[in-house]
């Protein structure tokens, strides 16, 4: 204790000493090693490392100051430092802000002493520890890592050995896997038995399951499997259905949506989107060679081998989001689409800065946009969002951190420089859209070939081989079957960049007909299955479950091209998921809780997600209860006796799962649609409020009388049938918000609310007519058919309807009856209606709120089986 108050005597009474007696202490001289190790170096180990040196590995602009070597090198703008001249040296022009297009660091200019500190030290010569160790990394860092770095040399093909490395091997692609799986001690899994096979094949060429016919027949074909699998292969492959399924893969690549997104008051719509769809479609089920289908998606309107039926397929370029029509946006979501789209390239991270990765400079960068610059779009046929070269050639300048007010210098159209290191330009005249496409589809562009012969060896095999499709810059490793990949994109250039040449050798190797059952032993060893050595096991994506559920049911409409469809609305559209309407800003809630790629970016590949929405969409969206209530109407039909109630659930199954249940399968079935434990004994008295209808109004007495419910439901409306006008009721709309009269005073339309109870309410409510023509409408409220209580006229005007306080009885009925006048000529309408009690509850109703919907009754045992196997895993599955 003594020992320990002694010690903190002395350190204090050192510190009081030191203060008064120590000497001063000496600043190293400005030329001295030491100046740098303790003022230079600390300065720019804070302000400058984290983007400028070998540590973090950040390089921007190709410039490290962490070193004397790595400064005089210099990065993309030259030498940073020049000793012994303080006022020519980058590096203090650079932190003095002095120069309007090069101001470091970004995030604000250092304090005067900071500066003063390196300017003394560069006026005193620089003088900093001597290592060439930094020198040899920065040779790494720079441009000349295209030359070293596996994407950026052109794919090799793979030369086959003597001898196979077992009998495995029934191609090139088996051979260069087994090759890998040897190294590891491992092999293939068996083949996969032929049901799950032609569940894989449909899946993967049509996105829809085969009939339980063909399975049947696919089976019990005598034929060996190899020809078997090869003869089905190639008949799928001349189906429509394939460019149906292959279209939308490539929807996701192109970020297709049918609206614009965020653009404020102007027209949030695409208008005939659908026909770049479309025209995708088409190019698949054609084979179309890659070279072409980049070709004309980028330049269609420059192409001399192209047609008008062509000019759709510049949607790829036009239909991203609009970023509120700030052009500089709009190029950069173009740039990207085009580079990470087609070539794995990160380009658009150049925009405010040299590549932090990658060997592309901002000029690059500009250079790419200059072509987009000199790029417009003349809308009008054949197609709205087609582009035309500017007439005017328009200067593209390197922004300066990525801000339009602040230009550099001016950059000549041309590709990027590290792929074309002759720097070859693309011109003066035109855009330079059909060069950027050829150089893209160049044989000797290393990185074309190679994304997307990834791209579907990922859609079939359900694993990309490369880190991440959409970027093969420095940051993605070598593939650990690199050959693979490599041998794969020359032989799709080999065999005229055919997209179907290379889906087919895929499907038709052993790996890709693999079983998919896990093995402990191969699983210890390559746990995430990176080497192949059995099928990955895939669930359905959004479109082939909602393709599957309509199929199944005998719903689905397999007409091909056309409109975009809204298909999470009722009435439920019958149409493939293809052709679903996609609206970028608000995205249906079902298609993200099934992991449906965004469409406001290019999209490398989805995530497969197992969420609880899902199986809850399944067990209560009205779109599957109406497809349930098909088939089990269907088998119910059919199970006339304990016989057939066994040979209709037998079959519900097999409709539904492909196969017939295995006997314990069937017992369930049976057990569970005689049951009548779980039979609901009564029915649930349903309380209407508001009822939609028509009836005869009689404008001299007015009354409303023979009042019938309008019988068709849209979805938003209550109308007189499917089509409008309805041949008995002519244009009888009602909605939430107003709707049409009819066409005379027998067909007036009438919102009637019915009153829960006794009490003293207050009505109020707008009727609004908005035309000019027509004589207007006529707004009444009758109370129990006869009583009326107002009536208005409006004729492109807005009117209140505000009643008098009034009594009402439990079950009255008061109605909002809408008439024509004389002519059902102009005579929509909009009529807010609000409803209130005055008697202390204050309940509210109002008719736009409170929209009635058709009555639902709940699924039968047949039904509710049908349900329960489309819900099911094994339909969900793939295998």
């Amino acid at each position: 204790m003594l020992r320990c108050v002694a010690a903190s005597l002395i350190f204090a009474l050192s510190i009081g000493n030191s203060q008064v007696c120590a000497a001063p202490f000496d600043e190293p001289a400005a030329n001295t090693v030491e100046f740098y190790q303790q003022k230079v170096e600390p300065l720019l180990k804070s302000a400058c490392y984290e983007c400028h040196s070998h540590a973090t590995g950040e390089s921007n602009g190709m410039l490290m100051v962490d070193s004397l070597i790595s400064m005089t090198d210099g990065g993309t703008r030259g030498t940073a430092l020049q000793p012994g001249e303080p006022e020519k040296s980058l590096l203090l022009k650079a932190v003095t802000y002095e120069d309007t297009e090069l101001q470091m660091p970004p995030e604000g200019k250092l304090p005067a002493d900071q500066i003063e500190i390196l300017r003394t030290w560069i006026a005193a010569g620089a003088v900093a520890p001597k290592s060439d160790a930094p020198r040899a990394a920065k040779k790494m860092s720079s441009e000349k890592i295209a030359a070293s770095h596996w994407a950026y040399q052109k794919p090799q093909a793979y030369q086959l050995p003597e001898t196979a490395s077992s009998g495995q091997a029934g191609s090139v692609i088996d051979t260069i896997i087994l090759e890998k799986l040897a190294t590891k001690g491992l092999q293939f899994s068996p083949r996969a038995d032929r049901a799950t096979l032609l569940r894989r094949m449909h899946y993967d060429l049509t996105g829809l399951p085969s009939t339980p016919e063909e399975l049947e027949r696919f089976v019990s074909d005598p034929r060996d499997d190899d020809q078997l699998i090869q003869i089905t292969v190639d008949r799928l492959m001349t189906s429509t259905q394939v460019g149906e399924r292959w279209a939308r893969y490539w929807m996701d690549v192109s970020r297709y949506a049918d609206t614009k997104g965020y653009v404020f008051q102007e027209d949030r719509q695409y208008p005939e989107a659908y026909r770049y769809r479309d025209w995708l479609v088409d190019a698949f089920n054609q084979d179309m060679p890659y070279t072409e289908f980049v070709r004309k998606q980028i330049a269609a309107d420059l192409d001399p081998k192209s047609t008008e039926k062509d000019l759709p397929a510049l949607g790829f370029l036009t239909l991203g989001r609009r970023f509120l029509n700030n052009k500089h946006d709009i190029i950069d979501d173009r740039l990207d689409v085009v580079s990470r789209g087609l070539m794995g390239m990160t380009l658009a991270c150049a925009r405010c800065h040299d590549h932090k990765y990658d060997p592309v400079s901002q000029a690059d960068y500009y250079a790419l946009f200059g072509v987009f610059l000199n790029t417009d779009e003349p809308g009008g046929e054949p197609f709205p969002h087609r582009l035309t070269d500017s007439k005017e050639n328009r200067k593209s300048h390197i922004l300066i951190r990525g801000s339009p007010g602040n230009r550099g210098d001016e950059v000549p159209r041309r590709f990027v420089s590290f792929l074309t290191p002759s720097a070859e330009k693309f011109g003066e005249v035109g855009s330079g859209r059909a060069q950027l496409a050829e150089r893209i589809i160049d044989e000797n562009n290393p990185l074309t070939a190679r994304v997307i012969a990834n791209r579907i060896w990922m859609r079939l095999m359900g694993a990309s081989l490369t880190e991440s499709p959409s970027d093969l810059g420095t940051r993605c490793p070598p593939p650990e079957l690199q050959a693979l990949l490599d041998h794969m994109a020359v032989d799709f250039v080999n065999n005229g960049w055919s997209m179907k040449h290379l889906i087919r050798s895929i499907m038709l190797s052993n790996v890709y007909q693999q079983q998919s059952v896990q093995r402990e032993d191969a699983a210890k060893i390559d746990q995430v299955n990176a080497l192949y050595w059995r099928a990955n096991r895939r669930r359905r994506d959004f479109e082939s479950l909602r393709d599957s559920l309509h199929s199944v049911a005998g719903k689905l409409d397999n007409t091909v091209y056309g409109k975009s469809e809204k298909i999470t609305e009722p009435p439920f559209s019958n149409r493939r998921t293809v052709y679903a309407h996609i609206d970028r800003q608000n995205l249906p809630n079902l298609f993200r809780s099934f992991d449906f790629a965004s469409p406001d970016t290019h999209s490398p590949g989805r995530p497969y997600t197992s969420v609880p929405q899902q199986s809850l969409f399944l067990m209560n969206s009205d779109l599957v209860s109406e497809l349930s209530s098909g088939l089990g109407d269907r088998a119910r039909q059919a199970a006339t006796d304990e016989a057939a109630v066994r040979s209709a659930s037998a079959q519900l199954f097999r409709q539904v799962l492909g196969r017939l249940p295995a006997e314990e399968e069937l017992q369930l079935l049976v057990n569970f649609v005689t049951s009548q434990a779980q039979e609901q004994t009564g029915a649930t008295e349903t309380i209407e409020r508001w009822i939609y209808g028509y009836g005869v109004f009689n404008a001299e007495s007015n009354t409303l009388t023979d009042f019938k419910r309008l019988p068709a439901f849209t979805g938003k409306a209550w109308q007189g049938g499917a089509e409008l006008p309805d041949a008995k009721l002519g244009w009888c709309t009602l909605s939430g918000e107003g709707g049409h009269t009819g066409n005379d005073l027998q067909h007036a339309v009438s919102k009637r609310w019915i009153a829960p109870r006794d009490g003293k309410l207050r009505i109020s409510g707008k009727l609004q007519h908005k035309h000019a023509e027509g004589d207007g409408v006529r707004g009444t409220i009758l109370v129990n058919g006869g009583n009326s209580i107002g009536q208005w006229t409006a004729k492109n005007k807005e009117e209140r309807t505000d009643s008098v306080l009034m009594l009402i009885l439990a079950g009255q009925e008061i109605d909002f009856v809408t008439d024509c006048i004389d002519s059902p000529a102009h005579d929509s309408f909009a009529w807010r209606i609000r409803i209130r009690y005055e008697d202390g509850a204050r309940e509210e109703f109002e008719a736009e709120k409170q929209f009635p919907q058709p009555p639902k009754h709940p699924l039968d045992r047949w039904q509710q089986l049908a349900q329960g196997l489309l819900a099911s895993n094994e339909f969900a599955f793939v295998d």
